[in-house]
């Protein structure tokens, strides 16, 4: 081979190294994305899934807050009762 084709060879071989650890990069890049992606997606199960819990606790205190409430108006209805059935 001549020097001219040579160097052509050398200058072409470098290039291809450039493109491989361009691509490289590019590849590291993308697997990167990949895992940040599946993070948020398992974040947003785990709020799905509390986001319920939250919504079924609510529901349960609401009606244990409208029970007591009927239970205080039965017991002062009570009292108010037995006051006049007494005098």
């Amino acid at each position: 081979m001549d020097a001219r084709a040579r160097r052509n060879l050398n200058q072409l071989n470098s290039e291809l190294q450039d493109v491989q650890k361009i691509m490289v990069q590019n590849i590291d890049d993308v697997l990167q994305r990949g895992l940040a992606i599946s993070e948020l997606d398992n974040k947003a199960s785990n709020l799905s899934l509390l986001s319920q819990k939250y919504k079924k606790d609510a529901r349960y205190l609401n009606i244990r807050a409208t029970y007591a409430k009927a239970a205080a108006g039965a017991v002062i209805l009570f009292v108010f009762i037995l006051y006049f059935w007494v005098l």
